[in-house]
């Protein structure tokens, strides 16, 4: 039953009841708003009970374990594949849903059906050399970008490095990121590293007023205020010889 009530929000919202054979204690999920700019027929499916576990536990992340648990996951997946709207999104953001980042894209999606994706992939541009941030399919840009990262610190499992050994695939990235984070990003690594193969104090180089400590610091001052991703807190952990989160060790 659906009927149309006001709502202080931009548009109006409908207000729906859901009974579904789903719910592990048998009872009929409770009566939710649903705005109208909602629209994603899964997404309309969901509302009811992301409000209902907003209600319950404080936020509307359902756990996996459940048909509505693995509901949420996949809206994950058609927010990274760009399918939700942005009020769509928003809404949900202001819900406090959590959206997925690199890292959950390569843990919460299926080995076999991201490697059958990107041999598909292959067997159209020959190449392996996917952009990051690949329109057509931003999860497979995100799986490769995560299968190079595990690699490169030696946690990706043996089975899916044989497997991608087998097909000749690349694991350094010719791709060259042009973000402002990427480039200071790059100089960083290259400086810290040459100085600890050679033997150096990075730390104690890195006391001097110089352009690497300064890009460090701003990382710092970023991540302090929440405002540093998870995929960049990632890199900044992978700077050899420094604990770039310890001001103490710049003074």
């Amino acid at each position: 039953v659906t009927r149309s009530v006001s709502l202080t929000r931009k548009a109006a919202v409908k207000v729906s009841y859901s009974n579904s054979d789903d719910n592990a204690d048998g009872e009929s999920k409770s009566l939710a708003a649903t705005p109208s700019f909602i629209e994603t027929p899964l997404l309309l499916l969901l509302y009811p009970s992301l409000v209902s576990h907003k209600k319950e536990f404080g936020n509307p992340n359902i756990p996996l374990g459940s048909p509505d648990g693995k509901r949420c996951a996949t809206v994950r997946r058609l927010h990274f594949q760009g399918k939700l709207s942005a009020e769509e999104v928003d809404h949900l953001q202001e819900m406090g849903f959590r959206f997925n980042s690199f890292e959950d894209v390569y843990y919460e999606n299926d080995f076999e059906e991201m490697f059958g994706t990107l041999m598909h992939y292959y067997s159209k541009t020959k190449t392996f050399q996917i952009p990051k941030k690949y329109e057509p399919d931003p999860e497979l840009g995100a799986w490769v970008t995560m299968l190079r990262r595990l690699y490169n610190s030696n946690e990706l499992p043996q089975n899916e490095l044989a497997r991608l050994d087998e097909v000749g695939f690349e694991w350094v990235s010719t791709r060259k990121c042009g973000s402002s984070f990427m480039k200071g990003y790059r100089d960083a690594l290259a400086y810290l590293s040459k100085v600890a193969e050679q033997g150096g104090e990075v730390r104690e180089l890195l006391r001097e007023e110089h352009d690497i400590k300064k890009w460090v610091d701003a990382q710092r001052l970023a991540w302090e205020k929440g405002n540093l991703s998870e995929s960049r807190i990632q890199y900044m952990d992978d700077l050899p010889g420094i604990d770039w989160r310890n001001p103490m060790n710049w003074a």
